[in-house]
């Protein structure tokens, strides 16, 4: 009996540093989303407001200007990736490690 209850307290403590790592994991990915979303907004107001906007007229051309835009574009899209990542983790990974250790508790309490 002594060796279940062992059992069953490392696989709390388990899923408790599993909840703790993927809190701080979707802290951290919130963070470089917004830091990636400040770089891309910091660029692109700067190509806006400067004389590149001219170059950026024929669409079809891969010019400097256009591959600029793409890869400050791409930063952006990956930004918002990063946002959807933190929120997976809050709201749907976390939730279900909690689910598995009340669970847990409740079985072993049996």
């Amino acid at each position: 009996m002594k060796c279940l209850d062992q059992q069953c307290e490392l696989r709390v403590q388990l899923l408790q540093d599993l909840q703790d790592f993927f809190r701080k994991k979707a802290e951290i990915e919130m963070d470089y989303s917004r830091n990636l979303e400040k770089l891309a907004e910091r660029f692109l107001a700067k190509t806006r407001s400067t004389k590149d906007q001219q170059f950026k007229k024929d669409q079809n051309v891969l010019s400097p200007v256009n591959c600029w835009n793409l890869l400050l574009n791409q930063v952006k899209r990956e930004s918002r990736d990063h946002t959807t990542l933190s929120d997976i983790y809050l709201n749907n990974i976390i939730p279900r490690f909690v689910q598995v250790s009340e669970d847990s508790g409740r079985l072993f309490k049996k």
